[in-house]
């Protein structure tokens, strides 16, 4: 409809009820008295206003207030790309400004907490600067850092099944072992690994001096006489 006039009363005849009853009654009275008063029924500030007044009597008053708990909640997960659009949205929603303090703090603690270290440990930044690195500089260096762990994982050996294997057999965390090359030779052909900080002979284990398995685990483990610490 090309009259806001027409526009609006036509918007007011949907609306029934007893929660908008006054509402619709003060509007109608609001939007003749614009017209007597010389607003032409043509002029959009009749659609503005109506939409405005709209906007204060129902909008969600406590939007505010739970975007902001949202967003103290919020905590960073896989994806970083989410994380900031759900921050950038929730800040907006919040209507806080992304560079205030506060909002920097926020970020801080919803970002994972090594990211976070990463950050503040570059030679750049300065903790005492006032004012300090805006949210967009947060952002740019934390995607950086990010990406840098991301490439640098792409390098990581992985422990292969039967590597895995002989650490479970043993009862090894494969992230905590005792020695951090996995195994290591003591004295010739002697084959040791870690276990709870303790070295233990392969060749017992393999013999039933150590650690007891069935033969079918036995032969399955230490197939040719071999120690996979020992490999690398």
């Amino acid at each position: 409809m090309r009259k806001p006039y027409s526009r609006i009363t036509a918007l007011l005849s949907y609306m029934n009820g007893p929660q908008v009853d006054s509402w619709k009654e003060e509007q109608l009275d609001k939007l003749i008295s614009e017209i007597d008063d010389g607003t032409q029924e043509t002029d959009e500030i009749l659609w503005d206003n109506f939409i405005e007044s709209f906007k204060q009597a129902y909008t969600n008053t406590n939007l505010r207030e739970e975007a902001y708990q949202a967003l103290c909640k919020l905590r960073q997960k896989e994806s970083l790309d989410e994380f900031f659009a759900d921050f950038k949205r929730l800040a907006r929603d919040t209507n806080v400004a992304l560079d205030d303090r506060g909002t920097i703090e926020l970020l801080k603690n919803a970002l994972a907490g090594p990211l976070t270290r990463s950050v503040i440990q570059l030679p750049g930044y300065d903790v005492s600067a006032d004012p300090g690195w805006t949210f967009k500089k947060w952002e740019t260096e934390t995607r950086k850092q990010h990406l840098k762990w991301k490439t640098g994982m792409q390098y990581t050996k992985p422990i292969d099944p039967q590597r895995q294997a002989m650490y479970r057999a043993f009862g090894i965390n494969p992230n905590q072992g005792g020695n951090s090359q996995g195994g290591h030779t003591s004295g010739p052909g002697r084959r040791t690994t870690s276990q709870g900080g303790h070295h233990m002979d392969v060749d017992a284990a393999k013999t039933g001096r150590g650690i007891q398995h069935s033969e079918a685990k036995k032969n399955e483990l230490m197939a040719g006489n071999q120690c996979f610490y020992c490999e690398i």
